[in-house]
């Protein structure tokens, strides 16, 4: 029998309607197109981009004249401006450049295939080594723990010196600080420790070091078979701001992650003078007034934060005993940096 193809109304608009609400659920479900904005002006290293929004924290490009894009990072905003400071060398920028978000979160690689390897502040392997191959990603900036639930500090960690361990015993979970000036051995007493401590694994942050020293602390002082069991991050000192902070950021990020599987870590940082100067400079930049000898607020509220990231983990797992080392610019005990470190470290160790 021929069908009823008699027109229904009432049928056509029910089809048109579920039509229309898929369509707004396929678009709703797509993730949103980024607007792009463009370079307003450069202070510095300071970049302000108008007509594009980001959280700070967040990336985004910067189109330069030849072609290729620059990676920022949101820092501020200012306005309807939003404040940029680049990852990289910031050449090649010209006026009204375009700037695009590109929606990269602040996740780093971490697993066993850092162990050995010596690696940037961007995650990027640095030993001409080949890619890394790590399946695990963990937040640059990690939640602290709730002091409640660590383990308390209760057993000796050989750090591989006799002295130290004689005299200034450290304990699993502990942070302290290697005060001394330029020059007095900070370095090779961090290589002591990778070469012959009891721990599992071994994190050594070298930041805003001369890059001399970075080949020379790998090579000569830590080198050979040492290196299977300790990860090293480097970001020398002709680094951006941003990446000598990220640096730091970076190694307590991957110090959680064998924490978390169960070992003891002994992470290394050479400097928190370092950071606490990059910090400054980005502060700086951006505005915010200078409070101790040139150093802003903020300076003070991101080491702490920086150094409870380390410390024993829960009941059952892993500890991060944590050395970091201050420099006290011309001898100083009552430089800011050395005054405020002394304030948030479990214990210092003075070198003359």
């Amino acid at each position: 029998m021929p069908q009823n193809t008699e027109f229904n109304p009432r049928r056509h608009l029910v089809s048109r309607l579920q039509q229309r609400s898929e369509q707004v659920a396929r678009r709703a479900a797509e993730p949103p197109v980024p607007a792009e904005g463009q370079l307003r002006r450069i202070v510095g290293t300071l970049l302000e981009a108008e007509g594009c929004k980001a959280a700070i924290g967040a990336y985004c490009e910067v189109e330069t004249i030849d072609g290729d894009w620059l990676e920022t990072e949101v820092v501020g905003f200012a306005s309807d401006c939003i404040l940029l400071m680049p990852t990289g060398e910031l050449r090649g920028v010209m006026p009204h450049a375009r700037v695009r978000p590109i929606g990269k979160g602040s996740s780093v690689p971490v697993g066993e295939a850092l162990l050995g390897r010596v690696i940037d502040a961007a995650g990027q392997p640095l030993d001409n080594r080949g890619p890394l191959r790590t399946d695990d990603y963990r937040p640059l900036n990690g939640a602290p723990l709730n002091p409640l639930s660590r383990r308390p500090i209760r057993e000796p960690l050989d750090v591989g010196v006799r002295a130290i361990n004689a005299l200034l015993t450290v304990g699993q979970g502990q942070r302290l600080g290697l005060f001394a000036g330029s020059g007095v051995g900070k370095s090779v007493l961090l290589g002591m420790m990778t070469r012959y401590t009891k721990a599992d694994v071994v994190v050594v942050a070298l930041i805003g070091e001369r890059g001399r020293e970075v080949k020379d602390f790998i090579d000569n002082i830590l080198g050979g078979d040492d290196m299977r069991h300790a990860v090293v991050i480097a970001t020398p000192a002709d680094q951006p701001p941003l990446m000598r902070m990220r640096a730091a950021w970076l190694a307590s990020a991957v110090a959680e992650y064998f924490r978390d599987q169960g070992q003891q870590v002994l992470l290394l940082m050479d400097s928190l003078t370092r950071f606490a100067q990059a910090q400054r400079e980005i502060a700086l930049a951006t505005g915010e007034p200078p409070a101790t000898k040139g150093y802003p607020p903020s300076v003070f509220a991101r080491l702490p934060a920086l150094v409870e990231r380390a410390g024993n983990g829960e009941e059952g797992g892993g500890s991060i005993t944590a050395f970091y080392t201050v420099l006290a610019e011309g001898d100083d005990q009552n430089d800011p940096i050395v005054d405020a470190a002394r304030a948030i470290l479990d214990g210092h160790i003075v070198l003359s």
